[in-house]
C-alpha cells in the first residue's frame, strides 16, 4: 500500500487564459440569428432611405425646376432682345436710305445756294454719324445677347447634368447607408452571437466534467456579466470538487494509518482503496483539465 503522501492534494497548474482576436471569417457564427436581425435592420434602413431619398429628390426637383424656369425666361428675354435689335437694324437701314434721298434732293434743289447746301449737308452728316453710332450700339447689343443666349444654353445643360448627378449621388449615399447598416448589424449581432457560441462550448465542457475556464470574452462583447456569473459557477464547482478531494485524501490517509496500526491489511479491502484512489485521480484530472 502506498504512503499517505501519495494521496496528498495535488497543486493544480495556474490557469492560463487564451487571448482571442476577432477574425473576419468568424463574424457569422450564428447565421440564422445574425442574418435575421441584420435583415430586420437593413429593412428598416431601406424604408428610411427610400423615404429620405424621395424627400431629397422632390426638394431637388423643385429647385432644379425653378432653375430651368429661370433659364427659359432668360432665353425668352434674350430672344425678344434679339428681335428688338433686328427691328432696330431694319429701322437704321430705312433711315439711312431716307437720309441718302434727302441728301440727293438737297444737293439738287440747293445747288445754287452753297451755304444752305452746306448747312443741310452738315446736318445730314450729323444724322449719318448718329445712325452709325446707333448701329454700332445695336451690333454690340446683338453680340451681348448672343453671348447671353449661349451662356443660358450652357446653364440649361448644366442644370440637366446636375439633376442626373444628384440622382446618382442620392442613390450612392443611400446604398452606402444601407450597406453600412448591414455591416454594423452583423458586427453588433456578432458581439452577442460570439459569447453565446463560446458559452455553449464551455457548457459542454463543464458537462463533460472539465471544470476549467481558460477562455474569456473579447473586449467589446456583450453578456459580460452573464459570463462572469458562469465563471463564478465553475469556480464554485471547482471548490466543491476540491473539498471532496480533500475529504477523500483524509479518508485514504486514515485508512492507511489504521492499516499500519493494525500491522496488516486483512480488515481493509485493497480493491476498495484502489477504486477510491482512481476516483480521486479522475476528480483531480477534472480540475487540471
Amino acid at each position: 500500500m502506498s504512503d499517505a503522501s501519495s494521496t496528498a492534494p495535488q497543486t493544480s497548474a495556474p490557469e492560463v487564459r487564451a487571448r482571442y482576436q476577432r477574425s473576419a471569417r468568424n463574424y457569422l457564427l450564428d447565421q440564422k440569428f445574425q442574418l435575421k436581425y441584420t435583415g430586420f435592420l437593413v429593412g428598416i434602413s431601406l424604408a428610411l432611405s427610400a423615404a429620405l431619398g424621395i424627400l431629397l429628390w422632390n426638394a431637388s426637383s423643385k429647385i432644379i425646376e425653378q432653375s430651368r424656369t429661370a433659364v427659359q425666361q432668360g432665353q425668352e428675354i434674350v430672344r425678344q432682345g434679339q428681335e428688338t435689335v433686328k427691328r432696330g437694324q431694319e429701322v437704321l437701314v430705312q433711315s439711312r436710305r431716307v437720309s441718302e434721298v434727302v441728301a440727293m434732293n438737297i444737293a439738287k434743289e440747293y445747288k445754287d445756294d452753297p451755304e444752305l447746301a452746306k448747312t443741310f449737308g452738315e446736318a445730314a452728316q450729323r444724322d449719318e454719324n448718329k445712325l452709325k453710332d446707333e448701329q454700332a450700339r445695336l451690333e454690340r447689343d446683338a453680340a451681348s445677347l448672343q453671348q447671353r443666349a449661349a451662356a443660358l444654353e450652357r446653364q440649361a445643360v448644366e442644370v440637366a447634368d446636375n439633376q442626373q448627378m444628384l440622382l446618382r449621388l442620392i442613390v450612392a449615399l443611400l446604398s452606402l447607408l444601407v450597406l453600412g447598416v448591414g455591416v454594423a448589424g452583423i458586427v453588433f449581432t456578432h458581439k452577442i452571437a460570439g459569447p453565446i457560441f463560446k458559452m455553449k462550448r464551455l457548457l459542454r465542457q463543464v458537462g463533460e466534467g472539465k471544470l476549467v475556464v481558460r477562455e474569456r470574452l473579447r473586449k467589446g462583447d456583450e453578456l459580460q456579466h452573464f459570463f462572469e456569473a458562469f465563471e463564478k459557477m465553475v469556480e464554485d464547482l471547482r471548490a466543491r470538487q476540491q473539498a471532496k478531494i480533500e475529504k477523500m485524501d483524509a479518508i485514504l490517509a486514515k485508512l492507511e494509518a489504521d492499516a499500519r496500526a493494525q500491522k496488516g491489511a486483512a480488515e481493509i479491502d485493497p480493491d476498495g482503496v484502489a477504486q477510491l484512489k482512481r476516483l480521486r485521480t479522475e476528480m483531480q484530472e477534472q480540475l487540471d483539465a
